[in-house]
């Protein structure tokens, strides 16, 4: 599919802003229409230009040709305004996989199911806060503080203070494409709160934990910088809060509305494990991520030129019916859900997806055991910019009220 372009040839052109309100109110029609005009590999204009992949095809092949989209200097379009690449996604092999390996260890599907009472336990508290009043917010109230607290456990981190890390990932993601000088005031103060956690480590000892790995980790036979392992726990926090508080809320809010489902899973709680991939297929929080491309190049019939900056639409590959029949359906019985790229592909794939699954599992669970009569209370609200991060904001519930656990 790829060549070395030699003639130049007109490019398919389209006009999509995916930062905009009208992009966020529809993102998979856009999608869809995209690849029924039979472009879906095709140029927008908006932030200095790029080019929106939008079929399962493309979309894999990119992922997994690093030579030709790299990752490196940023997978945002527009691009970073941070002072450093976010490691390790973005860099470029042969440093990413040296970079992975630093953490690996801690990712894996033992370490996860290991956590999984710990996560019990913590997401029971959660909702023993508001569980007699009969009424919450289930995103602020339980999906974002509960992978927050995961993440900070992991990296030894005072735990109390998530709502400060919430902030500052919040608005560093959300808020970069509209409000960058809000943005870069948040990761200012994001970084300095890692440059201190650095110094305390150090002096009081390293440990068996993750930012201990992280202080630990090293890149062609040199100990990381300060800047390398701010940048790398930066990625910990993005990874770790907002996309499974996202994917957790979209699925909540289906549960809302859809009563068929709802049912399935509190006769059969075993059916939400069961049933994740399909979920993560149709509720993507992470719509994409860009890479820039390396040198001139032919690439599913469009010309694509050195520095060109490229999107990888991973929610709408994961709708693509070339590969998915009837792909705006859920269906629990899908048999091919797992090729679905919710967490990536490739080199970069998310090195949390089994903390992610495993959270999610258990929140969706204790939710649906211990409220499972909870209603929609008011409206449910996205968050404003869906550039990258398509999830609930604000999701407000009534439930008949039930007793504290502790």
């Amino acid at each position: 599919m790829t060549e070395t372009q030699t003639t130049p040839r007109p490019r398919a052109e389209v006009d999509l802003d995916h930062h905009s309100a009208q992009f966020r109110e529809d993102p998979y029609g856009r999608f869809r229409q995209m690849r029924e005009s039979g472009c879906p590999v095709a140029h927008s204009d908006h932030y200095e230009g790029f080019w929106a992949l939008t079929d399962y095809a493309s979309v894999f092949e990119a992922a997994r040709d690093d030579a030709l989209f790299n990752s490196y200097p940023s997978v945002g379009v527009p691009a970073s305004e941070l002072p450093l690449p976010i490691l390790p996604i973005e860099s470029d092999p042969p440093e990413t996989q040296e970079l992975r390996e630093v953490t690996l260890k801690r990712f894996s599907p033992g370490s996860a199911e290991r956590f999984r009472e710990a996560a019990i336990g913590m997401t029971n508290e959660a909702i023993d806060a508001f569980i007699e009043r009969g009424r919450c917010d289930l995103v602020s109230e339980l999906t974002t503080p509960l992978p927050a607290r995961l993440i900070l456990r992991l990296l030894n981190f005072d735990e109390s203070r998530f709502m400060d890390w919430v902030h500052w990932v919040h608005t560093t993601v959300h808020d970069r494409a509209h409000d960058p000088e809000k943005a870069g005031t948040a990761g200012m103060e994001m970084f300095g709160e890692i440059v201190k956690h650095m110094t305390e480590r150090r002096a009081e000892g390293l440990g068996d934990d993750l930012f201990s790995d992280i202080l630990r980790g090293s890149l062609n036979g040199q100990p990381l910088d300060d800047g390398q392992i701010t940048m790398y726990t930066v990625l910990m926090m993005l990874g770790g809060m907002d996309t499974t508080s996202g994917f957790t809320g979209n699925v909540l809010l289906r549960l809302c509305t859809d009563s068929e489902l709802r049912e399935k899973f509190i006769e059969d709680p075993s059916l939400i494990k069961k049933s994740t991939d399909e979920l993560l297929r149709l509720y993507t929080p992470t719509l994409g991520l860009a890479r820039t491309v390396a040198h001139d190049a032919e690439f599913h019939g469009q010309p694509l030129c050195q520095g060109d900056r490229a999107i990888l639409m991973w929610a709408a590959a994961n709708r693509d019916p070339a590969i998915f029949e009837n792909p705006d359906t859920l269906d629990l019985d899908r048999p091919n859900a797992k090729k679905h790229m919710a967490f990536g592909i490739g080199m970069h794939r998310c090195l949390g997806s089994h903390y992610a699954k495993m959270m999610f599992d258990v929140m969706i669970t204790q939710i649906l055991s211990r409220l499972p009569d909870f209603e929609l209370a008011g409206e449910a609200k996205l968050f404003e910019d869906a550039g990258e991060v398509y999830a609930v904001r604000e999701l407000p519930v009534t439930f008949t009220p039930g007793r504290r656990l502790s």
